[in-house]
């Protein structure tokens, strides 16, 4: 076929343009897609507490309520009363164990009735419901107890029965039967008591034959007759007795020689006889 004899093209009819806002947009990479770096930012978190373990804490910070002054108001409406002073006995109601001391107090100390009661109440803090169960179920011989304490008396003290009568009744409270039955049942007599008492006087006190007679017959309760039979048989040197207590005066006091001289004969003083005295200042400095 020749050239004249092919079908001619159709000329093509230009197109018109688009404008640029109706055009399609343009694809962006991938890596330009905010959606991409969200999930990356995820996966490294991830990645990095999975590595880390518990030592990531994700704090989510929340306001802060200031919490001072409310608590101070509170504390200020709080009525907290004092708190009472706690007993010598942590239990004071306790019957049983009231009972138990209750019975030292009797066999260990050879304690009175009235002397364990008040024992229970006031050094031991128990309830006066709890010392009278006590005293109610103990099983004690009050009159034994006060024969104890009467010989207690007479062995370190060498009291008079009298005086003991009187420390029984007064200091220990026994009853006046027991207290007498204690000293209707010592076997020493006054005479070695009386006795035993003078020679404390005498080697320990420094005191005068006169001073002695007196302080038995006061202090200690005994009858004259046996206070006068003590000092008769004191082995005694007054002069060296005498010496003895202005002795004594020149080291505990400022008295001067004198004054030493006339406490010694005084009858409010030594009651010493005044040559006794005089030889005590005579012999005072050697």
């Amino acid at each position: 076929m020749s050239n004249a004899e092919q079908t001619p093209q159709t000329p093509q009819t230009p197109q018109t343009p688009v404008p640029p806002w109706m055009q399609p947009p343009e694809e962006k990479p991938i890596y330009k897609r905010v959606w991409f770096w969200v999930v990356i930012a995820v996966v490294a978190i991830l990645a990095f507490a999975v590595t880390a373990g518990s030592d990531i804490k994700l704090t989510i910070s929340a306001p802060k309520i200031e919490t001072a002054g409310i608590s101070q108001q509170l504390n200020k409406m709080k009525k907290t009363p004092k708190d009472p002073e706690t007993p010598a006995n942590p239990n004071p109601d306790d019957h049983q164990a009231a009972l138990a001391k209750a019975q030292d107090y009797s066999e260990i100390l050879h304690k009175s009735k009235q002397g364990i009661y008040d024992e229970l109440t006031s050094e031991d803090k128990y309830t006066p419901e709890a010392a009278q169960y006590a005293i109610d179920h103990l099983k004690a011989d009050y009159n034994a107890n006060a024969l104890a304490e009467a010989k207690h008396y007479q062995k370190r003290m060498h009291m008079s029965k009298r005086g003991i009568y009187d420390e029984l009744t007064s200091e220990d409270k026994f009853t006046p039967e027991a207290a007498q039955y204690a000293v209707d049942n010592l076997k020493a007599d006054d005479n070695a008591a009386a006795h035993a008492r003078a020679k404390y006087c005498l080697e320990i006190r420094h005191e005068s034959k006169e001073g002695i007679y007196y302080d038995l017959t006061t202090e200690d309760k005994f009858t004259p007759n046996v206070a006068q039979h003590a000092v008769d048989n004191l082995k005694a040197d007054y002069n060296a007795t005498a010496l003895a207590a202005a002795k004594d005066y020149k080291k505990y006091t400022n008295m001067s020689p004198a004054e030493i001289r006339h406490q010694l004969a005084s009858q409010y003083g030594g009651k010493f006889t005044p040559e006794e005295a005089a030889y005590a200042v005579q012999h005072l400095n050697q």
